[in-house]
């Protein structure tokens, strides 16, 4: 599944964003920024804690990068 996310600098780091889900991450890098919201995403999308999602279930689409 594809989400569009964004990518900004900020003070601490850079923060990557997403509209749907509604959920923000931050890293040191975009990378690393990157990478924590798509565990974020993939969090947010398990049922319960039971079930997973798969590493690859979910690509991110850089759409707008600062």
């Amino acid at each position: 599944m594809r989400f569009d996310v964004t990518v900004e600098s900020g003070t601490d780091g850079f923060e990557a964003s997403c509209d749907n889900p509604q959920c923000t991450a931050t890293g040191l890098s975009p990378t690393n920024a990157l990478d924590a919201l798509r565990d974020e995403i993939r969090y947010r999308l398990e049922l319960c804690p039971c079930t997973t999602v798969n590493d690859d279930y979910v690509e991110l689409n850089v759409v707008s990068a600062l």
